[in-house]
């Protein structure tokens, strides 16, 4: 199937309108403390990077739910995959080293949050309140829509063996960052990284096996895009 470059356009742009939207609901939620936790959640000590737990009420608590909120791995996805949607609606011929790299982050991403959230998070930790209309968005409906509008519209031909590489560095920053931050403040956003609990070996090789699964995943992203037509833009620009 040929689109037109403007059907690509709003393609990308429902897909990043997706992604902001589900990631503004959060902001808003977290900012105001509008999700009450019956019963509320153990309080842990005090640190200067924030915590994951207890906070103060209202908006007094928001800096720190707010800094605890985007240490988690699905923000991170939301983040990728708005602003590389959002640079395809502006200019869905846009093309660059970068963007390449970045639009296999947003595919590999944003398919890991949602496959790991509903299969293990959500039937132990299944959001409240507001977070249901937000977790929709973050874990189903963005997951849903950037897969299916990289089998529309691509943009194709941007996956090889570099952009496979260079794709698991973001994820593995994120990894790094949860664990030191997680040592400093002895508390993590997910229980499959809590080393207090469980110990380095058994979560790096928890990690381990999420890597595979990412360039399995990746792989798979890549393989299926041999068999999806071509849609070649009318313009396009190398960044």
């Amino acid at each position: 199937m040929s689109l037109s470059v403007q059907n690509r356009k709003w393609l990308f742009g429902i897909n990043a309108l997706s992604a902001w939207f589900g990631l503004g609901m959060s902001v808003v939620i977290e900012l105001f403390g509008l999700v009450q936790y019956d019963p509320p959640t153990t309080p842990v000590p005090h640190s200067q990077f924030a915590y994951y737990g207890h906070y103060a009420d209202g908006i007094a608590g928001g800096p720190a739910r707010l800094l605890d909120l985007f240490s988690y791995f699905t923000i991170w996805s939301q983040v990728v995959v708005g602003v590389v949607a959002t640079l395809l609606f502006l200019n869905p011929g846009r093309d660059s080293k970068r963007l390449r790299v970045f639009r296999l982050d947003s595919l590999l991403m944003i398919s890991v949050t949602g496959i790991v959230y509903n299969a293990l998070i959500a039937p132990n930790y299944p959001p409240v309140g507001l977070n249901v209309y937000s977790s929709f968005f973050e874990h189903t409906l963005t997951p849903i829509l950037t897969i299916l509008v990289f089998l529309l519209v691509g943009p194709r031909n941007w996956i090889n063996l570099r952009t496979f590489g260079l794709a698991l560095v973001l994820p593995i920053i994120y990894v790094v960052y949860t664990l030191v931050r997680g040592a400093i403040i002895n508390m993590y956003p997910y229980d499959f990284f809590d080393v207090v609990q469980y110990g380095y070996a058994s979560v790096l090789i928890f990690v381990g096996f999420i890597i595979l699964a990412a360039v399995v995943l990746m792989a798979l992203f890549w393989g299926i895009e041999r068999f999806l037509p071509e849609g070649k833009d009318t313009e396009s620009i190398y960044l």
